[in-house]
């Protein structure tokens, strides 16, 4: 618990259509540094899966992306968009307000979670390769 990292940050990049995942490779030694992942979807093939936890240490609701082959609902991956909100209502607004994004509607000017992650998680340390940090921040053709 003390080792393992807490999160992936996901990066939408509207203007290419794409989702860019930072993800940890689970090691069976918690204590050494996990190699870092990056996956690159089409926003086309995710799909939002809403799950309802109630254990003792996580409850809430958790919304993970289901990545299926394209033009169909065959799940061949699948991520984390968001650890664990309170109620329903901050799980589905958090998925509408992506899907409003990608899909250049509008989208609410607030933050829809204004508490800020604790100092400890490893969101500090993310470091994007620089090619995905240009291709993920950037629009086609502008590299």
């Amino acid at each position: 618990v003390l080792f393992e990292p807490r999160g992936a940050p996901v990066r939408f990049n509207r203007k290419r259509q794409k989702v860019y995942v930072y993800e940890y490779k689970k090691s069976i030694w918690p204590w050494k540094r996990w190699p870092v992942v990056i996956k690159v979807f089409d926003w086309a093939d995710i799909q939002g899966e809403r799950v309802q936890l109630a254990g003792h240490a996580d409850w809430g609701h958790r919304i993970y992306c289901a990545v299926c082959k394209p033009g169909t609902y065959e799940v061949v991956d699948r991520f984390v968009l968001a650890w664990t909100v309170g109620n329903l209502r901050d799980a589905y607004s958090l998925w509408s307000h992506c899907c409003h994004y990608m899909e250049a509607r509008p989208v609410p000017k607030n933050p829809l979670l204004t508490d800020k992650p604790a100092d400890w998680t490893p969101f500090r340390t993310v470091r994007w390769p620089p090619d995905v940090e240009r291709e993920s921040t950037t629009a086609t053709g502008m590299m």
